[in-house]
């Protein structure tokens, strides 16, 4: 039986995960809870929908990961989080966000989404303002057609943003000032440990799929799922399909034992927990993220209409791959995380239930005892939309 002691090279926050889980294997507890349902207005009232989405831009969201914006020059194109932003790493190595907007007539100043680098700053092509990559308006054609205006008050809009735990958050509403902690300290004791600041992407996956943002949210909340949906591809992985599931300040984290984790236990041999079991974690609002043995996923699902979500992934590893065989064994990895879990399964099956709640079938869904996280996600959801 593990006992509760120090397993090198993984945080302290997993020691009391493995010993919660454990105890899980050992003697399952009797469900504390009923069952519960949820009105399907929830998922299809466009009222509700608008202040989600007014919500999201008021609360921080990781858009990328730092090894994606780290030289000077490199940029992001955002609109997903329901602004256009644009996020920039400076000369000077500063990272900035801004709102991807000329302050003269209003024009985008880079039109197509994705990463992209800059030489020296951005050009509005109706008019020729010219901007800094800090946002800086640094040139205005024929300036005299302005008496009165001020440069200094008009450079480019800025939104927060900030770097932690090697991810790029930013909030998509105006302002120099946010306070990134009040959400993200609960989770520093799970992922500042992991050190991904070191890390690289290997590869990115984006994708618009026509479900609700919720029940892609719902999905990663509920183990009861696994061991049929995912029956053909992570499921022969997990034993028994035993979880434990706990509150990370507005967050969700929750650990899932892997084959041979019943064998690790009695005999004590644990090198690396997450060869044993997978720590998975719904970080409020929108994003999941997936701690592997050796690698970890960051996905954001974003709402940008009532029935269909943008959908980014990043497999995040340790470093860029030297060999072939190390690209095969990230490529496999890839192909089997995004190509057959997500988008295969996870994200269709969303849209099988988006079909069902416009049908009319149900004036409700039915959740069960194992499903119990979902109904703290949406109180956590309630809870802000009200305030």
């Amino acid at each position: 039986m593990y006992d509760g002691g120090e397993v090198s090279g993984n945080p302290p926050i997993y020691e009391h995960l493995l010993g919660k889980l454990t105890e899980i294997y050992g003697a399952p507890a009797l469900p504390t809870t009923s069952e519960f349902r949820i009105p399907v207005s929830v998922y299809t009232d466009e009222a509700q929908f608008q202040a989600e989405r007014q919500l999201l831009r008021r609360l921080p969201i990781p858009v990328a990961h730092v090894s994606q914006l780290a030289t000077p020059g490199s940029c992001l194109v955002h609109d997903a989080i329901g602004a256009p932003i644009l996020v920039t790493r400076t000369r000077d190595g500063e990272l900035r966000a801004m709102l991807n907007v000329c302050r003269h007539r209003g024009t985008r100043l880079m039109q197509d989404q994705g990463f992209c680098r800059v030489r020296k700053g951005f050009r509005c092509r109706y008019h020729g303002w010219t901007y800094e990559s800090d946002g800086t308006l640094t040139h205005i054609p024929n300036q005299a057609l302005f008496p009165s205006l001020k440069k200094e008050e008009h450079n480019l809009i800025r939104v927060p943003v900030q770097e932690r735990f090697g991810l790029v958050w930013l909030v998509g509403t105006p302002g120099e000032q946010y306070d990134f902690d009040a959400m993200l300290d609960p989770l520093e004791e799970d992922l500042g440990p992991l050190g991904l600041e070191s890390h690289v992407v290997y590869r990115r996956a984006i994708s618009r799929r026509k479900t609700n943002w919720k029940i892609v949210m719902e999905a990663f909340l509920d183990g009861y799922h696994v061991r049929h949906l995912h029956k053909n591809t992570v499921a022969p992985f997990f034993q028994d399909h035993r979880s434990y599931t706990e509150h990370a300040g507005p967050h969700v984290r929750s650990i899932v034992g892997r084959t041979g984790f019943g064998e690790a236990i009695r005999t004590g041999r644990i090198e690396d927990i997450r060869d044993i079991a997978t720590p998975t974690y719904v970080i409020f609002p929108n994003t999941i993220f997936v701690v592997q043995p050796g690698f970890v996923s960051r996905a954001t699902a974003y709402p940008t209409a009532i029935d269909e979500i943008y959908w980014e992934h990043d497999l995040i590893i340790p470093e860029e791959p030297k060999t072939d065989k190390a690209r095969a064994h990230w490529e496999l990895n890839y192909e089997l995380i995004q190509n057959g879990v997500f988008d295969g399964e996870d994200l269709w099956v969303c849209e099988q239930i988006q079909q069902g709640l416009w049908s009319g079938a149900n004036e409700y869904l039915t959740y069960g005892t194992e499903e119990t996280p979902i109904a703290w996600w949406h109180e956590e959801l309630e809870r802000r939309l009200g305030a």
